[in-house]
C-alpha cells in the first residue's frame, strides 16, 4: 500500500499544459478505483487534451476502473471569473472526495481553479509533481507540504503516446545493440586521436563518397539498397594496421577491402545499417551495451537506442521529425543520451543543445540529458550549453570516460538520486 492512498480521491481535476507526462502520473496515482478524472483544458492545449484521454482510456500500469470528462476553458484561460464558473458548475453537485492536480496549466488558471475548487470544497486535496525530487506533493494549510515517492513506471510506448508520436513501424527502436564487442574495440582505437582521426578521413574520403548520394532535397543521404550491393566493397588498405586488424576479426574485411554484403552477414539489418554503424552508429551500440551493464540496483528496465520517430506530417521515412540516441527509463523518468564520435565543441554542443530540446518536450522537467563525444574537454561543453539553456540537468562524457563509461552512467544516475533527496 502507497503513503499517497490516503490522498486518492474519487474527483480528480487536472489543469492540461503544454506536457501531459506530470497529469497522467497524478491520475493513475490519486485517483480513487471507479473514480472520474476531469480534464481541465484551453483552446491552447487542446492536442495535449485529447493525448492524454487516448491514453488514459488505454492505460495498463494500474487496474482501476475511471470515467473521464473533459473541462471545456475555450480561450479563457486566465479569466477568474469564466474559470470559476465552468468548475464549479462542472463539480457542485458530485458525491465524494474530490482534488485539484495543479502541475500543468498556467500559473493564472492554477491559482484561479485552487480558489474555485476551495470555495466549494474547503477539505478538497491540492498537489502538484515536484519535477526536480520526483515527489508527489499535497498542500495542507499552514504547514510545508506532505512529500511522498512516485513509483509508477511507464514504457517508452506510452511516453511517446502522450505527446502523439510514435516511431516508424519499420523501424522500431533497438533494446540489444549491434556487435557490442567490435563497438567496444572502436572506443578503444578512439583514445589514440592519430587513429580516431585516420577513421574520420577514410568515413569521409572513401565510406561516404561511395555510398551516398545528394537526393531531390540536396540531403546526403545513403544509396537505396540495390545500389549499395551493386557496388559492396571499400578500400581498406591504407588504413593504419590497428584498425585493419579490428574490421578483420569483427566485421570480416580481407587485407584490402571491407565488403558490406559481407559484413551485413555479422548481424546488421541491411547494408545502410552497415554504412551508419562505420560512420559513428557504432558508438550507440557501445553506449546502449554501457547501459545495459549497469547493476541491477540502479533499476534500469527499459533501455533502447535509434528511436526514429513517425512525423505524421512528414511522408518520407528518410526524415524524422526527430530522433534520440539512446535512452533509458528509471520509473516515470526519461533519461535521455546524445552520442557523437566528433570532437569538434560546435558540433557536440549542438548535439546536446537537440537533445535537451527533444527529452523536454517528451519528459518534461524530470528527463535528464547527456551526451557521449569524443571533445577533450567535456567540462567546457556542459559549461556552454548552461549558459545557453540554463539547465543544470546535463552531463557531458568525453574520450577519456569511453572506458569507463559503465561507472559514469552510474555515478550520473547516483548524482542525479542525490539531488532529489536533498
Amino acid at each position: 500500500m502507497s503513503n499517497l492512498d490516503q490522498y486518492k480521491v474519487q474527483h480528480l481535476l487536472l489543469l492540461v499544459g503544454e506536457n501531459p507526462l506530470p497529469n497522467y502520473v497524478a491520475a493513475l496515482t490519486l485517483l480513487k478505483d471507479g473514480g472520474t478524472v476531469y480534464l481541465v483544458f484551453t483552446e491552447h492545449t487542446k492536442t495535449q487534451k485529447i493525448c492524454l484521454l487516448k491514453q488514459l482510456r488505454e492505460q495498463k500500469e494500474v487496474n482501476i476502473d475511471k470515467k473521464i470528462e473533459p473541462i471545456d476553458l475555450a480561450k479563457y484561460e486566465s479569466d477568474s471569473y469564466q474559470i470559476r464558473e465552468k468548475i464549479q458548475k462542472r463539480i457542485k453537485s458530485v458525491a465524494g472526495s474530490i482534488g485539484l492536480h495543479y502541475t500543468g496549466g498556467t500559473k493564472a488558471m492554477a491559482v484561479h481553479a485552487y480558489r474555485a475548487v476551495q470555495e466549494l470544497q474547503p477539505d478538497a486535496f491540492f498537489s502538484y509533481l515536484d519535477s526536480r525530487t520526483l515527489e508527489m506533493c499535497i498542500d495542507r494549510p499552514n504547514n510545508s507540504p506532505i512529500r511522498e515517492k512516485v513509483s509508477l513506471k511507464i514504457s517508452f510506448t506510452k511516453l511517446f503516446g502522450l505527446h502523439n508520436l510514435k516511431w516508424q513501424d519499420d523501424r522500431p527502436p533497438s533494446a540489444d545493440p549491434t556487435l557490442p564487442e567490435a563497438a567496444a574495440k572502436f572506443a578503444e582505437f578512439y583514445q589514440n586521436k592519430d587513429l580516431a582521426k585516420a577513421w574520420r578521413d577514410w568515413c569521409n574520403n572513401k565510406l561516404r563518397r561511395q555510398m551516398k548520394y545528394y537526393d531531390q532535397r540536396n540531403n546526403h543521404v545513403w544509396k537505396p539498397e540495390d545500389e549499395l550491393k551493386a557496388q559492396p566493397t571499400i578500400e581498406v588498405q591504407s588504413l593504419p594496421t590497428e584498425i585493419k586488424n579490428l574490421l578483420r576479426q569483427h566485421l570480416d574485411a580481407s587485407t584490402d577491402v571491407l565488403n558490406i554484403s559481407v559484413t551485413q552477414k555479422k548481424g546488421f539489418n541491411d547494408l545502410t545499417h552497415v554504412c551508419a554503424w562505420l560512420d559513428g552508429v557504432w558508438l550507440e551500440d557501445y553506449v546502449l551495451q554501457q547501459v545495459k551493464q549497469l547493476p541491477s540496483q540502479y533499476g534500469i528496465k527499459k533501455a533502447g537506442m535509434s528511436f526514429h520517430i513517425d512525423d505524421r506530417e512528414n511522408h518520407s521515412k528518410k526524415y524524422p521529425k526527430f530522433e534520440f540516441d539512446v535512452a533509458f527509463m528509471l520509473g516515470y523518468q526519461l533519461f535521455a543520451i546524445s552520442c557523437t564520435t566528433s570532437d569538434k565543441p560546435s558540433l557536440c554542443k549542438q548535439k546536446l543543445f537537440e537533445a535537451s530540446i527533444r527529452a523536454r518536450q517528451l519528459g518534461g522537467d524530470e528527463a535528464r540529458v547527456a551526451l557521449v563525444c569524443c571533445y577533450d574537454q567535456p567540462s567546457y561543453i556542459k559549461s556552454q550549453l548552461r549558459t545557453t539553456i540554463a539547465d543544470r540537468k546535463i552531463e557531458v562524457f568525453g574520450r577519456e570516460d569511453l572506458l569507463n563509461l559503465e561507472r559514469k552512467i552510474g555515478q550520473w544516475i547516483d548524482k542525479n538520486n542525490q539531488e532529489a533527496n536533498q
